[in-house]
């Protein structure tokens, strides 16, 4: 049975948004020095862990399962990024305030550079961010995080272990990802700093241009899985029927916890620190 542990339940409360939310239940196991996070013990009592809420579709978080991995110890220096990737590898970003969709390629040490100056001044209040946001991750650093083998091994019965993508989310306080939800299930693993999600159920309704759900999903150029509400700041005159929104989950993920974002969930996140994150997306 999932419960709310003692950690999880304090940082919901101490960060609770100025709007109704319930925390995520969560279940806890015992974190694995890196020698050991491949044991088949450990992997089948993850995905022991996961299929109940893969089954039922319901999200789950894992707090500090990774917290003894590779990636806890050496993602939080950028000398370390700047050690392992190239300078000239390129990547993309995404610029400007919420939902802007403006996204422009750098080389990945000019990237560094403004992170690190972001760091330094620790801009609490800028409205204009540049967020490292759903590139592939790269080889070089694919072993400092260790994926459960359930997401591409069809033995542990939880999905068809089929592996889609790995992804790197780097960036200073206060980027986000606008309200949204992917077709695959999802494993989010923070590494470095902390970040607030929120989560809506899957919308079942008939969703039409006269009829546009709670969340406006496609309205004013957003792609189809995506809301045209800014659900932090709602505009209840522009977008009326979010006033039917289920209550969301609302959790804090911080260094080693890991999220399981089910398939279709909304999902909204802020990061409230620098942050680096890494997820998966499986079936």
């Amino acid at each position: 049975m999932h419960r709310f542990s003692r950690e999880a339940r304090r940082r919901w409360l101490s960060s609770s948004s100025s709007f109704l939310s319930k925390p995520i239940p969560t279940t806890e196991i015992q974190a694995q020095p890196s020698q050991k996070i491949n044991t088949h013990e450990h992997q089948l009592e993850i995905a022991n862990a996961i299929r109940p809420s893969y089954q039922s579709q319901t999200p789950l978080l894992i707090p500090k399962l990774i917290s003894k991995c590779d990636a806890i110890y050496f993602w939080r220096s950028l000398d370390y990024w700047r050690a392992a990737v190239p300078n000239n590898m390129p990547v993309d970003v995404e610029l400007g305030s919420y939902n802007s969709g403006n996204k422009v390629s750098l080389e990945f040490g000019d990237y560094l550079n403004y992170l690190s100056k972001s760091i330094e001044e620790d801009e609490q209040h800028q409205e204009q961010t540049a967020y490292l946001a759903q590139n592939e991750l790269f080889t070089e650093v694919q072993r400092d995080v260790p994926i459960p083998q359930f997401c591409s091994e069809q033995s542990f019965n939880v999905g068809e272990g089929k592996l889609y993508h790995s992804m790197l989310w780097l960036g200073p306080r206060n980027t986000v990802s606008p309200l949204h939800y992917d077709p695959l299930d999802n494993l989010l693993m923070q590494i470095v700093g902390t970040k607030r999600v929120l989560l809506y159920p899957p919308d079942k309704s008939n969703v039409s241009d006269n009829n546009p759900g709670w969340h406006y999903a496609g309205f004013n150029g957003n792609q189809y899985n995506t809301s045209d509400v800014d659900v932090e700041h709602p505009n209840l005159e522009k977008h009326p029927n979010f006033q039917t929104a289920p209550t969301p989950y609302e959790c804090v993920i911080g260094p080693g916890d890991v999220l399981y974002i089910p398939a279709k969930w909304w999902h909204h996140v802020r990061s409230l620190s620098w942050s680096a994150s890494a997820n998966v997306w499986w079936r």
